[in-house]
C-alpha cells in the first residue's frame, strides 16, 4: 500500500484540527473541561425553551433554542473577549457601549466627558424650574416634620480634567449643569451635600485614592468617607443619633476589588489594564443604644448608592430604609424588588420616612430627581 503523501498527512491534520476546534464548543458545554473566567458587565439570560408540538410548529422552539444555544454555548466567555481584544488591538475600537479611553490609560464612561465638557448643558431655566419644584417639595416634607437632602456625587471627567481627551475639554462656550444646579440649590436654601466639590478639595492630599483608574464610581475608599459623613449628616438633620461607622485597619491592593475596576470589567477583554494601588477600609457598624431608633431613610439615586446598599446601611444604619434606584425599582432588603410605578400615592409613600436623600452623579444631573419631583407633587 502506497503511504500517503506529505501534502496529504498535512491536509488530514488540519482538517483534524479544524474539526476539533469545531467540536470544542459543544464538548464544553457538555462536559465543562475548562473554567473560563465569566464575563463582566450584563449579560443575555434567555431561557432554554422545552420542546413541544406546539412549539414546534410556531417556530418558537427553534427560535428559542437557536437565541439560548447562541447565547451559552461553550467558551463563549473566552470568545467573547477574544473577539473584544481582536477589535481593541486591531481597529483601537471598544465593544463596551460609551466607554472612551483618555491620557495614561484611565477609562471614561462617555457620558462623564459630556458633562465635564458641558455638552450636556440642560439651560438655567430648565435647571431652575427642576429645582424650584424640588424646593416645593421639600416645603411640603418640611411641612410635615420631614427633611429632604442632595447629595452630589462626583463625575470622573471633572475629577481628571487633565486624564480627559483632548476633544472633550471643556471650552467656556456653554454653562454647565453641575454649577448651576450648585447655585440654584443654594438659592433655594435647600440643604446640599456636595460631594464633587469636597473630593475635588482634598483630591491632592487624601491618604488614598478617591477615584479609581478604570472604574467609573467613586472608589470603595471614597465611598466610605461619603457613608461616613452622610450619616453624620442625617443625624445633624433630624437631631437624632445614628449608628456609626468604626474603621479597624485599611487594607490596600494593587489588583482592584469590588466595583473600582467595574468599566473594566465591563470590557471583556483578555488581557489586564494597568491600574494603581487602591485602598480598601475594614470597618464595623455601631449600632444604637438599646431602645434608641434611628431616623427611617428614603434614598431615591444612581449606582452611586449600590455599594452602600449591598453591604448593609439599609439594614443596619438607615434602618427600615428604602433605596428606590432611579425612581424606577423598589430596592427592600430582604424582599422582592417592585416598581415605583406600581405605586398607588407616591407623595404618601415618600412621607412615611423621616429624611429623603436625592443622591445622583454629575452624569445623571440632566435627569435631576429622577421624575420624583413631578411624581410627589401630581
Amino acid at each position: 500500500m502506497k503511504a500517503p503523501s506529505k501534502d496529504t498527512i498535512i491536509k488530514n491534520a488540519l482538517f483534524g484540527v479544524v474539526l476539533a476546534l469545531l467540536l470544542l464548543p459543544w464538548l464544553e458545554q457538555n462536559v465543562h473541561l475548562f473554567k473560563p473566567k465569566p464575563l463582566g458587565g450584563a449579560q443575555p439570560n434567555s431561557e432554554n425553551v422545552k420542546f413541544s408540538v406546539a412549539l414546534w410548529r410556531e417556530v418558537k422552539f427553534q427560535e428559542g433554542q437557536e437565541k439560548y444555544i447562541s447565547e451559552h454555548f461553550g467558551l463563549r466567555p473566552f470568545m467573547v473577549r477574544f473577539y473584544n481584544e481582536l477589535f481593541d488591538r486591531v481597529f483601537g475600537e471598544y465593544q463596551a457601549q460609551g466607554v472612551v479611553m483618555g491620557k495614561d490609560g484611565y477609562l471614561f464612561e462617555e457620558n462623564y466627558l459630556l458633562a465635564a465638557s458641558g455638552r450636556d448643558y440642560l439651560g438655567l431655566d430648565s435647571i431652575t424650574k427642576l429645582v424650584s419644584d424640588l424646593h416645593l417639595m421639600e416645603q411640603d416634607l418640611a411641612q410635615k416634620g420631614k427633611h429632604l437632602l442632595v447629595c452630589l456625587a462626583p463625575g470622573k471627567g471633572s475629577f481628571f480634567p487633565d486624564k480627559m481627551p483632548d476633544e472633550y475639554r471643556y471650552n467656556g462656550s456653554t454653562g454647565r449643569n453641575y454649577p448651576d444646579f450648585v447655585r440654584s440649590l443654594q438659592q433655594q436654601q435647600i440643604e446640599v451635600f456636595d460631594v464633587q466639590d469636597w473630593f475635588i478639595k482634598m483630591k491632592a492630599t487624601a491618604k488614598y485614592p478617591l477615584y479609581p483608574k478604570t472604574g467609573i464610581h467613586w472608589s470603595t475608599y471614597g465611598e466610605y468617607l461619603v457613608a461616613d459623613s452622610l450619616i453624620k449628616q442625617v443625624s445633624s438633620l433630624t437631631q437624632k443619633q445614628m449608628p456609626s461607622l468604626k474603621l479597624k485597619g485599611i487594607d490596600q491592593d494593587n489588583t482592584p476589588r469590588d466595583r473600582d475596576d467595574d468599566i473594566e470589567l465591563g470590557m471583556n477583554l483578555l488581557r489586564n489594564l494597568p491600574d494603581f494601588k487602591m485602598a480598601y477600609p475594614k470597618f464595623e457598624i455601631m449600632p444604637l443604644p438599646k431602645g434608641k431608633k434611628a431616623p427611617k431613610v428614603l434614598v431615591i439615586g444612581d449606582s452611586f448608592y449600590y455599594g452602600m446598599y449591598n453591604w448593609g446601611m439599609m439594614e443596619h444604619v438607615f434602618q427600615e430604609g428604602e433605596f428606590w434606584y432611579y425612581n424606577h425599582e423598589r430596592l427592600i432588603p430582604g424582599k422582592e424588588t417592585s416598581l415605583i410605578e406600581n405605586l398607588k400615592n407616591y407623595a404618601k409613600e415618600v412621607q412615611q420616612f423621616d429624611v429623603v436623600i436625592l443622591l445622583l452623579t454629575e452624569a445623571n444631573l440632566p435627569r435631576f430627581g429622577f421624575g420624583m419631583q413631578q411624581a410627589y407633587l401630581k
